[in-house]
């Protein structure tokens, strides 16, 4: 998954939730709800103490800004693989101040920008899932791949509406060890005073190490519809659009979709079952 937003001015870019995610996914459904329910309660909180931090300051400008909440998030259970699965996530697009930003799928952290704060350079990060051999049935008898978060430096230029995004990311948990270049592009609309959208499209060239260790099949993994398969070098694409419906003082809607198209090589590996994969979610959450 892509971030959506890269701006140098630390504005939501896309995070931790996707971490989050993975976690609740393996949870039982009565832990999933405790979790869940523990979410809207802090997220409850964080905006009680916003609201009351504003009143107190006055007309000064804000510390934190964006959207909290919590919601339902539909994913396939692997990358490739045709089965769903839903589970309850936090939704974050948060920034904070104009050095840092969270932003679904994605954190980041600007250490150099220009004194008009449209060219920066950030240190991000953000989540790769893994799969388990019970996730599908092109899997079973392989080994598990473990989730990684991958970080690296992304130079980014843009404004409040627009940007693009040109970095390099290296999984540094020691699951493949591997790294990819991603670029990518937004734009944001406000159609309403209350309705708004944000949609990015993005290219991420992986190396042979992260494309061998989450598409490939060893030669321990073989089977008899199951060959040996390493796919090297390959190149992904990710759309998506993410909407915010703001009501009331403070409340929010949350809701979008992703797609992700497969490069030939990964799309040809015996455990991949689709090419394209599809995310949703939705959610209520409170503007900061």
């Amino acid at each position: 998954m892509a971030s959506s937003r890269t701006k140098p001015d630390g504005s939501p870019g896309t995070a931790p939730a996707s971490a989050c995610r993975h976690y609740l996914a393996c949870c039982p459904t009565r832990t999933r709800f405790v979790v869940c329910c523990v979410l809207a309660i802090v997220c409850h909180v964080a905006a009680d103490k916003t609201r009351a931090e504003t009143a107190d300051s006055g007309p000064e400008i804000k510390f934190v800004t964006g959207r909290l909440g919590v919601g339902a998030l539909m994913d396939s259970r692997y990358s490739g693989g045709a089965d769903y699965q839903t589970f309850p996530v936090p939704l974050a697009s948060l920034e904070f101040g104009d050095f840092a930003y969270i932003d679904y799928w994605q954190a980041g952290l600007y250490v150099l920008s220009n004194q008009d704060k449209t060219l920066g350079l950030a240190i991000v990060a953000t989540p790769r899932l893994g799969f388990n051999s019970s996730d599908g049935k092109r899997l079973a008898g392989m080994m598990a791949r473990k989730s990684s978060i991958e970080t690296g430096l992304s130079l980014d230029y843009g404004s409040d509406t627009a940007g693009l995004s040109l970095g390099y990311l290296h999984d540094i948990t020691g699951a493949s060890e591997g790294g990819l270049v991603r670029i990518l592009g937004f734009k944001r609309l406000e159609i309403t005073g209350h309705f708004g959208v944000e949609a990015f499209v993005g290219l991420e060239r992986m190396d042979s190490r992260v494309a061998n260790y989450y598409y490939g099949v060893g030669s321990n993994e073989t089977a008899a519809t199951r060959p040996f398969y390493q796919p090297g070098n390959s190149t992904d694409v990710n759309a998506g659009l993410h909407f915010n419906y703001d009501f009331g003082q403070r409340s929010t809607i949350l809701f979008g979709y992703e797609t992700t198209r497969l490069g030939d090589s990964l799309a040809n590996s015996p455990i991949v079952e689709k090419r394209m994969s599809n995310l949703f979610y939705i959610g209520y959450g409170w503007c900061l």
